[in-house]
């Protein structure tokens, strides 16, 4: 009878020792499984955003290779028209220049033929009449004005719209010589062309700085080259 109870007993502890180690191999492999998704997880989402890092710096570096095109395009762009101003600019110059000298040479001519004038025949006063007023309306300073501005506003498009604008009681005087400092024209080329000295034109800036209400620390020749 002692040995039939022992044998259940010992039955019985070893069903229970049997379902205690199944219950722990399962809270083991629930623990294993919940672990092993987890870290699944992990893993998924940090290739997930590693795709969309690469995917994103991959972006970012075909913006910025785009950027940096398009900044040379309008670097180029900009370099072409600087160039393109300056050479129009120093053909203006040159043209201005030509077109004074032009005018010098006529002024003399003028002034050679009016002293032949009381030495000719009435034939030959007529021809020489015909020559001097050729010789005037080349000279004109109306249309060497027009033809000016014409071909100012191509190398300086707005200038004398914005400075008329900004000081609508400038002489046409004044606003000439605004244009030859915009053209960047030295001091002696200006008396040139306006037929003074150096001293004179030294003045007429002086003059021209008080008529614009500039400030005194403020420069004459930075502020019409900026306009």
């Amino acid at each position: 009878m002692e040995l039939v109870d022992n044998t259940n007993i010992i039955y019985q502890y070893t069903i229970l020792i049997i379902f205690g180690v199944a219950l722990l191999f399962f809270i083991f492999m629930y623990r294993y499984s919940v672990a092993l998704r987890k870290s699944i997880l992990e893993e998924e989402e940090a290739k997930r955003l590693l795709t969309s890092n690469s995917f994103k710096l991959e972006k970012s570096v075909l913006e910025n290779q785009k950027l940096e095109a398009t900044q040379k395009m309008q670097r180029e762009r900009n370099l072409r028209l600087e160039q393109e101003v300056v050479l129009r600019n120093k053909e203006l110059v040159t043209s201005t220049l030509l077109i004074s000298k032009q005018k010098e040479i006529l002024a003399i001519i003028e002034k050679e033929t009016s002293q032949f004038s009381d030495l000719m025949q009435n034939t030959d006063r007529s021809v020489l009449k015909n020559i001097k007023r050729i010789i005037r309306t080349n000279s004109s300073i109306a249309n060497e004005w027009e033809d000016f501005k014409l071909h100012f506003d191509k190398v300086h498009p707005q200038f004398f719209k914005k400075l008329s604008e900004r000081h609508h009681t400038l002489s046409q005087h004044e606003i000439r010589h605004c244009a030859y400092i915009k053209m960047g024209l030295a001091t002696k080329e200006i008396a040139r062309l306006m037929n003074i000295n150096a001293t004179s034109v030294q003045i007429a800036r002086v003059r021209l700085k008080k008529k614009l209400e500039l400030p005194r620390e403020m420069d004459l020749i930075g502020y019409i080259l900026d306009l």
